[in-house]
């Protein structure tokens, strides 16, 4: 595995011989993740939303977007994965307007761009380059000659991209969409048959199917992952922790500092420096 860290961005290349389903479990980040397939046959799924991805094929995940990969293990796996924090984009000069693949969309949509959406280069080749500048470049500019010509590239595809079918949304895609626009409310998986008319067996079969977590899992994360994002300076932790829907503080404690490992508090002073 070779790897690359600078301050709010990672790039990794990693080969994996024989991979197996059961490495690869259902998560989520708080930053933006690019993934680009070298090699190997897999798939991604997307918020309920399953991809195939071919060689050279780039993945999208902004932060709240829970992913899971789907491998066969016969085949070898090579990728290359970026991960880098919205805020960088601003510390290195560059546009806002370049995150627009990543924030105007629904979740689980568009995420998925094939070497031929590329006008000038393919994704690969801005990896490649990284790694082979990496000796002569520091962190930061490695992060700049990477990123700006590759999110110019992304925001090209993008904008070119046919809107998506208008369709009817699969079960799973109703419970995904069920549990992020309640996510503030008290969630159980009797509400959600309840709402879309199915039996509360049913919902757990197919969403665990699907998404690869239980609705439990799904749930709690995103709101971590929410209360994150409005945690600042100055608010009060427990009432933002109601508003995200936690309404045992203590019970969202233990979770918060099992999930992050430090405590909200520890986050806030985190953010701060």
């Amino acid at each position: 595995m070779e790897y690359i860290e600078g301050e709010g961005f990672s790039l990794s290349h990693t080969i994996t011989k024989s991979p197996n389903d059961n490495d690869f479990e259902p998560h989520i980040h708080e930053n933006y993740e690019l993934l680009c397939v070298v090699k190997g046959d897999v798939s991604y799924i997307v918020e309920g939303h399953k991809y195939k991805l071919s060689d050279g094929a780039l993945m999208l995940m902004r932060s709240s977007e829970t992913h899971k990969l789907i491998v066969d293990k016969s085949t070898e796996y090579e990728r290359y994965v970026l991960s880098f924090s919205p805020s960088l984009i601003s510390k290195i000069g560059l546009s806002r307007a370049l995150l627009s693949p990543f924030k105007e969309r629904s979740i689980g949509e568009k995420n998925l761009y094939l070497p031929e959406e590329f006008k000038y280069i393919a994704p690969t080749s801005y990896f490649e380059r990284a790694f082979n500048d990496a000796g002569s470049l520091d962190e930061k500019d490695i992060a700049i000659s990477l990123l700006a010509p590759l999110l110019c590239e992304i925001k090209c595809a993008f904008d070119n991209k046919e809107e998506f079918t208008i369709r009817k949304r699969t079960l799973s895609e109703e419970i995904i969409a069920y549990i992020n626009d309640n996510l503030k409310n008290d969630i159980t998986i009797g509400k959600i048959a309840n709402s879309l008319h199915t039996s509360q067996t049913q919902v757990s079969r197919v969403f665990k199917k699907s998404v690869g977590a239980s609705v439990y899992d799904y749930v709690l994360t995103k709101r971590l992952i929410l209360f994150n994002k409005r945690l600042s300076k100055g608010k009060n932790i427990q009432e933002l922790a109601r508003e995200c829907g936690f309404h045992d503080y203590s019970s969202f404690y233990r979770l918060y500092k099992k999930r992050f490992g430090i405590s909200p508090a520890s986050s806030i002073k985190n953010k701060s420096n």
